[in-house]
């Protein structure tokens, strides 16, 4: 595990908390906080394919735009336990929502952060860059979403990309 990956990730960890805080005081217009939780899978050029979570907190500044802030944790485990690996990417997004009722889509975009527990001398890790579309679906009290949500991540010595597939719930 790299010790500045760590410091970096907890470093935009606490940014992003303090930021998520100051919101209420800061866009006094905008709605409460949504939050929602999701099964996400990634497919990373380094890593190959993971399974993990994400949350978010999302806020609507209108019937238009949102802003979002996640953090999934993903782990890529397929060679077994062993040659495992974990990346946390949390992400600030903004989000607009195209017209609908009980259906719509949305597009997505913002920066983000990879971080990667790897040991390798050569894990990608990094600040990142996301756009991705995605689809809602209202339920009875909740809203089923599911996303595309690629991610190009700027490493130290390289550039790799990530697209994750996410499906869940907000509240």
């Amino acid at each position: 595990m790299h010790v500045s990956g760590i410091l970096r990730g907890l470093s935009l960890l606490a940014f992003l908390f303090v930021l998520a805080a100051s919101n209420h005081f800061v866009y006094a217009q905008m709605s409460p906080a949504r939050f929602g939780v999701g099964f996400n899978t990634l497919l990373s050029s380094e890593d190959g394919l993971g399974l993990g979570f994400r949350g978010r907190m999302s806020s609507a500044i209108n019937a238009d735009l949102s802003v979002a802030l996640d953090l999934g944790v993903t782990g890529f485990i397929l060679n077994g336990r062993d040659d495992a690996s974990y990346v946390i990417d949390p992400q600030a997004s903004l989000i607009v929502t195209m017209p609908g009722v009980d259906r719509a889509s949305y597009l997505m975009g913002g920066l983000g952060a990879f971080i990667n527990t790897s040991d390798k001398s050569n894990a990608l890790e990094g600040p990142s860059i996301h756009v991705g579309i995605g689809w809602v679906r209202a339920l009875s009290e909740s809203v089923l979403f599911y996303e595309i949500n690629p991610a190009l991540i700027i490493g130290k010595e390289s550039v790799g990309v990530a697209i994750p597939f996410r499906i869940g719930i907000i509240l």
